[in-house]
């Protein structure tokens, strides 16, 4: 009743997946459960699709074997829009990403900002005493027109960036340590998945446990260094655009 609660409650056309923990040879698990038996009649009952597409989602360290909890399911219309696949990589978890590819485009456009520091602020100046002048007042619309002609010329005299709204940003604390470390983790991973001896589990278990261990330790000191360089004169501004760096999130 949950499931067909939130189903009910999202705006076609959706996408909803998750780590549902239900197992169904449906969605390629050598398994049947109650749970899966529930998501098949949610796909029945509200006409639904599914998008995966068999393969293991789920690795168990331990026994070596390899399961599908986690479901994609969407509306009919989205059903040839999205490509469903799985990261190569547990990426330090024991489920491997999912990754949803699409061909739908994103109308907005890429965000633009202007690059001040590179600015030709002589010839900025030149065209605005040539072209701003008191003969705008005499217009139909004196502000819309000075608005117009004052981004035309920093058009012309200002740069600017583009930058893509799938691309996200750097963070300050990931350096060559946690690169390195995770170069390690993968190579671990990749050895274990050919030759699931005891001796490989017990160094991938090893190797996830200190990449997590470094990545955890410059999170930390980036945001204490960070803090430490505060000061009552610092810009509230400035705080708040260190916080959203640090978080991996976009200005």
């Amino acid at each position: 009743s949950d499931l067909e609660h939130l189903v009910q409650q999202l705006p076609a056309p959706f996408v909803l997946v998750g780590d549902l923990n239900a197992h169904s040879p449906l969605w390629g698990d050598v398994r049947q459960d109650s749970r899966g038996q529930m998501i098949e009649e949610l796909l029945n009952d509200y006409n639904l699709c599914l998008l995966n597409t068999g393969e293991p989602t789920y690795r168990h360290h331990s026994h070596h074997s390899f399961s599908v909890p986690d479901v994609s399911i969407c509306d009919p219309s989205l059903a040839l829009e999205f490509e469903w696949l799985t990261h190569k990589d547990l990426c330090g978890s024991d489920h491997f990403p999912i990754i949803l590819k699409t061909s739908l485009r994103d109308d907005e456009p890429a965000a633009e900002h202007w690059k001040f520091d590179r600015a030709d602020w002589m010839s900025f100046r030149t065209l605005c005493m040539s072209r701003l002048s008191d003969e705008l007042a005499l217009s139909e619309d004196p502000v819309a027109q000075f608005t117009n002609t004052l981004i035309e010329i920093a058009n012309q005299t200002i740069p600017k960036s583009h930058t893509s709204k799938n691309k996200l940003p750097k963070v300050p604390w990931f350096n060559d340590a946690c690169k390195q470390a995770i170069k390690e983790r993968k190579k671990a991973q990749r050895k274990l998945f050919r030759n699931p001896t005891a001796e490989n589990v017990l160094a991938f278990k090893q190797l996830k446990a200190k990449a997590r261990h470094i990545i955890k330790t410059q999170k930390k000191t980036s945001w204490q260094n960070f803090c430490s360089s505060l000061t009552s004169k610092t810009k509230p501004k400035t705080v708040w655009k260190a916080i959203r760096k640090i978080k991996g999130k976009k200005s």
